[in-house]
């Protein structure tokens, strides 16, 4: 189970840094998987990836 600390700031264990190739202090999405009971991290190189694909599919065009 993760906590929220008093700063805002969610501690993930190591393992989870090393398989998402996070550092600390690294800023990730969070995002609740409600169906599966379990909270998604998606680190910025993710996040890069998935915008770069939407806008190649809004916009037409392959991704870069």
């Amino acid at each position: 189970m993760f906590a929220v600390t008093g700063l805002g700031h969610v501690r993930l264990p190591a393992v989870v840094r090393h398989r998402c190739d996070l550092a600390g202090g690294d800023r990730v999405l969070l995002a609740a998987d409600r169906a599966q009971g379990r909270l998604v991290v998606h680190p910025p190189v993710m996040l890069d990836a998935m915008v770069d694909q939407l806008y190649a599919a809004v916009l037409g065009g392959e991704a870069a």
